[in-house]
C-alpha cells in the first residue's frame, strides 16, 4: 500500500457560520424517544426539548440559510468532498440527521457523517479529513455541535463550524471568509 502524505493538504479556510439551534418543548413521546430515555437514563416524567433552527416561521434541523452559504463556496471552483459532523439524536429517528442537510443545500456529492461525541472522536473525524484531502481536491468538514433531543439543562449553543481542506495550488493564499457576504 502507498504511503500517504498529509503535509499536502493545508487548511484552506476555517470559522463559524452564525447558526444556533433554539430550544423547543419535545412533543414526541412513545417509542422513538424511548430507546432515546433509556441508553440516557431518563425517567418517562422527565420533560424533554428539541434545538431546532428557526427558518422565518417555520424550524427545521438545519438553518435555512446554509444553502446560500453552500452556493458561495461551490463558487470557489470545484465542488468539495462533504464531511458532516453531528452530535446526539434528533427528535424522529426514522429520519437521519444527514438527508435534511443535503436536500437543504441540494448536494449530489460525496458525503461522510460522522457521530462525533467526544475530543478524541473529533480529532479522529478530522485525521480522516485529512486524508479524504489526499484524494479529493477540497474536503468541507461542517461541524454542527448541535445536541438536538436533550433533558434538563439547555446544552451549549455552540455555532455550526467549517474547515475547508485541500492541496488545492490555486490559492495564493487561503481564504479567509468564504462564508462572508463581500463588502464592497
Amino acid at each position: 500500500m502507498a504511503r500517504i502524505s498529509l503535509g499536502t493538504v493545508s487548511v484552506l479556510a476555517t470559522g463559524a457560520l452564525p447558526f444556533r439551534a433554539e430550544p423547543r418543548h419535545c412533543t414526541e413521546s412513545g417509542p422513538r424517544t424511548h430507546a432515546w430515555r433509556a441508553f440516557h437514563d431518563v425517567a418517562p416524567e422527565c420533560p424533554l426539548q428539541v434545538a431546532l433552527f428557526r427558518n422565518g416561521s417555520e424550524t427545521a434541523l438545519h438553518p435555512a440559510d446554509l444553502e446560500s452559504h453552500w452556493r458561495q463556496l461551490r463558487a470557489l471552483g470545484e465542488e468539495p468532498l462533504l464531511v458532516y459532523l453531528h452530535r446526539g439524536h434528533q427528535e424522529d429517528t426514522r429520519n437521519p440527521i444527514l438527508a435534511p442537510l443535503l436536500a437543504r443545500i441540494a448536494y449530489r456529492g460525496p458525503v461522510h457523517a460522522l457521530r462525533v461525541e467526544s475530543r478524541r472522536a473529533l480529532r479522529d473525524a478530522l485525521d480522516f479529513a485529512r486524508v479524504l484531502a489526499q484524494g479529493a481536491q477540497r474536503v468541507l468538514v461542517l461541524n454542527d455541535p448541535t445536541h438536538r433531543l436533550f433533558s434538563g439543562e439547555t446544552p451549549s449553543r455552540a455555532p455550526l463550524r467549517y474547515l475547508l481542506l485541500g492541496r488545492d495550488t490555486a490559492f495564493d493564499r487561503p481564504i479567509a471568509t468564504p462564508f462572508q457576504q463581500e463588502t464592497p
